[in-house]
């Protein structure tokens, strides 16, 4: 492992105050209310899951389809015309929902895998995700080596660079592209008017929220894998959305396998 020079410390829960049950029980709480509220009920704007539009599948392909706005750069011609505020939001949650594949060595020694949540959280967000914190045995012992290709991959600090560079890039597409659509107040207006009566746009900010809330749930985990402490970092990773998970992992000593 990569070492760093801040203190080491002895493994240690990420949260070691709230026993394992209550934390489960608080998780599964947090995500049958999540299901309940955002995709089946009639609170939020728009219609719920058992009754969405035809408009509403079709927003969601078109956003696929320009993911990463790789179709709007390269094929503008093909591409779906949308909001870019809205696909700026949409790309930052996928974004984030990628970031927790940098705790992929969490998965190790699990009864269940840690990679369909990971794949279900980068495209259906908390539906996976608050799942897998409720499933998952808090794992605090060094890994053994080789790493596998994916905790390669998620121990890389290239991906953590990637993703915050896709974040930026979905802030900035919101307020520039597509200039049709006028200025950041005009955007931003319009932007509120589409969340205040739009469910898919709702559930983005949604996502947002509540991946801002857990964030930090692996952290403490993680950090006692890696024998580091550092209560700063902590900190961070709870109060700053999404950057502060990019710090995290960006700078966070790092598994290597010997050469």
């Amino acid at each position: 492992m990569e070492h760093e020079t801040e203190t080491t410390l002895p493994p240690s829960s990420a949260n070691p105050f709230v026993s394992l049950g209550l934390r489960r029980g608080l998780l599964w709480g947090a995500w049958v209310g999540y299901v309940g509220y955002l995709l089946l009920s009639d609170w939020p704007p728009g219609d719920s899951l058992l009754h969405t539009q035809p408009e509403t599948w079709q927003t969601a392909i078109a956003l696929s389809l320009n993911f990463w706005f790789v179709t709007p750069v390269l094929l503008p011609h093909l591409a779906p015309v949308l909001h870019p505020a809205l696909e700026g939001l949409f790309n930052l949650v996928v974004a984030w929902g990628l970031l927790f594949w940098g705790f992929a060595l969490d998965g190790r020694h699990q009864r269940v895998s840690i990679v369909p949540f990971l794949v279900g959280t980068a495209f259906l967000t908390n539906v996976f995700y608050l799942p897998w914190l409720a499933l998952r045995q808090p794992q605090t012992e060094p890994p053994t080596l080789p790493l596998t290709r994916f905790e390669k991959l998620a121990e890389s600090r290239g991906w953590a660079l990637t993703l915050a560079i896709v974040g930026g890039a979905s802030l900035v597409w919101a307020a520039v592209a597509r200039p049709e659509f006028g200025d950041v107040p005009t955007r931003w207006a319009a932007m509120v008017e589409l969340v205040q009566r739009d469910r898919l746009a709702y559930s983005f900010v949604v996502d947002c929220l509540v991946f801002w809330c857990f964030q930090a749930w692996l952290v403490g985990d993680d950090m006692a894998r890696r024998r580091w402490h550092h209560p700063t970092m902590v900190w961070v990773t709870r109060l700053v959305p999404f950057i502060g998970l990019v710090i995290y992992l960006l700078v966070r000593p790092q598994f290597r396998d010997q050469p």
